[in-house]
């Protein structure tokens, strides 16, 4: 459980997912402020900036939970042909 929260990899996913979803927020906020400048515009934006940061939430969660040796297992695993559809 630590190595999934501490190791090397977790710790540059939990820094890039601070800074975009940071940056996803502050989008949001500064869409706001121009909304109720009278843009109408960045209502838009105002509400799609923190689906954004909702989608970083996400995928952060779901690559900190990914299991490593599955990961690996899977990238090694050369593509079956059989998987494909007939053309």
């Amino acid at each position: 459980m630590r190595r999934r929260w501490l190791s090397r990899r977790a710790f540059l996913l939990h820094v890039e997912f601070f800074v975009l979803a940071a940056g996803c927020l502050a989008g949001g906020w500064w869409q706001l402020t121009r909304a109720l400048a009278g843009n109408g515009l960045s209502w838009f934006y105002t509400f799609e900036w923190p689906i954004f940061a909702g989608i970083a939430v996400w995928g952060w969660w779901h690559l900190i939970h990914e299991d490593p040796e599955a990961y690996r297992a899977r990238k090694q695993q050369p593509a079956d042909l059989d998987d494909f559809p007939a053309t």
